[in-house]
């Protein structure tokens, strides 16, 4: 081969290693462009602050990456205090909150705030981990290892989760009161909530409260241990099915607890197995997952029923990232059946957990749209969150805490953990009830019978015509469990919630995982049940 051979050759394979680089890179810029509501920022330096310093920019986490399509990559940002004054310096200890505005290759701002916390200038975060450890171990040990201590000092440099926690023990004086798993989330949630409304200049507004009504006359069927007869039941049914609820737990050893209930009336109500070396019982807070679903589609009801807000209104009349011609058409009742056309994978669902993030719509505005909304059915989690986004707005505070607040007291509901990592088998038959009563508990309508029917399992083709289903908000039809028109919603942990309105039959299962053969004993229990209702 010639001299000018080898030089076109290598020429030659040098142009194409140029050009399937460009396209490479080409590809990953659209890929990021598609996905950049997924960048994160974070306040230069960390969560923690020092009293009197000059309060830091927000500075993207992959600031090359972001640079790739966007031409200025400077946040602008805002601080503001414990008052949400709008500060310039740390001033004074305790909590501070830093927003911004993040420019983006397209579409809106990504819209975001974060809690960090301001300590004294003499202090030394070493010095207060190792009081926090020394505070939670045994007396027997006086010292906490050298790297327990530098890792909760990490925590709470480099998350917001750490720097809600550090504040929580300053403020507690580090002797803070027993509190539930998720409680100083919860609050510093909500605070996120009152500075979303500040910021978007609806403080004027009056806070909507969807307040229970008492009812008159003669109070709904509440929860309750009466005589067998008054559920319509023998003692050898019971005994039949707390025998196939027991052979199930031999089987799995997965705990559970589980409450069965007809007219309100408890049939059988009993935990099996233990819980961080606590035996379960009908009091255990255990997960959830998507049978939260039912809880997020009462707490919508009840603003429905009060005349807040209409089902096929668009959510973009609440949330602005989604007043656009493109969302239209994404009402409450797209969000709720699962047909947003938003592309929300779970494992950005389960990576971006959405009970505490009040900011995470401009997240979801920036996902990609796979079809018109309403047109097609895809189930996920992306519509709840939109719609408690939304609902956060009107109340002025975390969704959960509303609903604590609103749905649960009056209810007599507890023990639950914020955010739905907790509820009881006792509490979920407790809303079993209240939708076996068409939204009325005892003294209280939470919901009127109206409103009840609008959010049951319906033809949807009605309202959006090119789902040809049937669906409810929060609740999906079980007619396969207890017979026709029964309707409930469960969760891939195997926690389950099932109502057959004609036999006032309520059957309630919490569990933290499915556990070994669960279809195959679920089926079984369910067919026991099933008998009840056929007789």
């Amino acid at each position: 081969m010639s001299h000018s051979q080898r030089f076109y050759g290598c020429l030659f394979t040098l142009i194409s290693f140029f050009i399937a680089s460009n396209a490479q890179a080409d590809v990953k810029d659209v890929e990021l462009r598609e996905h950049f509501g997924e960048q994160q920022f974070a306040p230069q330096g960390g969560f923690v602050l020092k009293q009197g310093q000059k309060l830091p920019e927000l500075v993207w986490e992959h600031p090359q990456q972001v640079a790739r399509v966007v031409d200025q990559t400077a946040i602008p940002t805002r601080w503001f205090n414990e008052q949400f004054e709008e500060v310039q310096t740390a001033q004074e200890t305790g909590r501070y909150y830093v927003y911004g505005t993040a420019p983006v290759p397209a579409g809106p701002v990504l819209r975001r705030a974060m809690t960090c916390c301001c300590v004294g200038s003499d202090i030394a975060l070493e010095e207060l981990a190792q009081k926090w450890l020394q505070s939670s171990i045994p007396a027997s040990k006086t010292v906490s290892p050298p790297d327990n201590v530098a890792a909760l000092v990490r925590q709470w440099q480099h998350s917001e989760v750490g720097a809600v926690e550090l504040a929580a023990l300053l403020e507690a004086d580090f002797k803070p009161d027993p509190v539930r798993r998720g409680q100083w989330q919860m609050e510093n949630a909500t605070r996120h909530v009152q500075l979303k409304r500040k910021l978007m200049g609806l403080d004027p507004r009056p806070l909507l409260k969807p307040t229970p009504r008492l009812l008159e006359g003669e109070p709904a069927p509440v929860l309750r241990n009466a005589p067998l007869q008054q559920a319509g039941i023998t003692a050898a049914q019971q005994q039949k099915i707390e025998e196939k609820l027991g052979t199930w737990y031999s089987a799995s050893s997965e705990p559970m607890a589980i409450v069965i209930a007809r007219n309100g009336v408890i049939i059988t109500a009993k935990g099996y197995g233990s819980v961080d070396g606590q035996p379960v019982t009908v009091d255990t807070p255990m997960k959830l997952d998507s049978a939260m679903k039912p809880l997020i589609g009462l707490q919508l009801a009840t603003y429905l029923d009060r005349g807040f807000l209409r089902l096929d209104q668009p959510i973009g009349e609440i949330i602005p990232d989604f007043d656009t011609p493109r969302d239209r058409s994404l009402t409450f009742r797209a969000a709720h059946v699962h047909a947003t056309g938003i592309h929300f994978p779970w494992s950005l669902a389960f990576e971006r957990l959405f009970y505490f993030h009040t900011w995470h719509e401009a997240l979801i505005a920036h996902c990609k749209r796979d079809w018109e909304p309403g047109s097609k059915y895809r189930y996920g989690v992306v519509g709840v969150i939109l719609s408690v986004r939304a609902l956060e707005l009107l109340r002025g505070r975390n969704y959960w805490d509303a609903m604590e607040r609103d749905l649960f007291q009056p209810l007599g509901i507890k023990n639950v953990l914020p955010g739905g990592t907790g509820f009881s088998a006792e509490s979920l038959a407790r809303i079993g009830v209240l939708l076996d009563n068409r939204g009325r508990y005892g003294k209280w309508e939470i919901i009127s019978p109206e409103t009840h029917a609008a959010i049951l399992p319906t033809p949807l083709k009605l309202y959006l015509p090119e789902l040809n289903m049937k669906y409810g908000i929060g609740l999906q039809d079980e007619s396969h469990y207890l017979g026709p028109g029964s309707y409930g919603h469960g969760g891939g942990c195997g926690t389950l919630l099932v109502i057959n309105p004609k036999q006032h039959l309520v059957f309630a299962m919490v569990r933290n995982g499915q556990g070994k053969e669960y279809k195959k004993y679920r089926t079984e229990v369910m067919a026991l049940l099933k008998e009840w209702v056929d007789d």
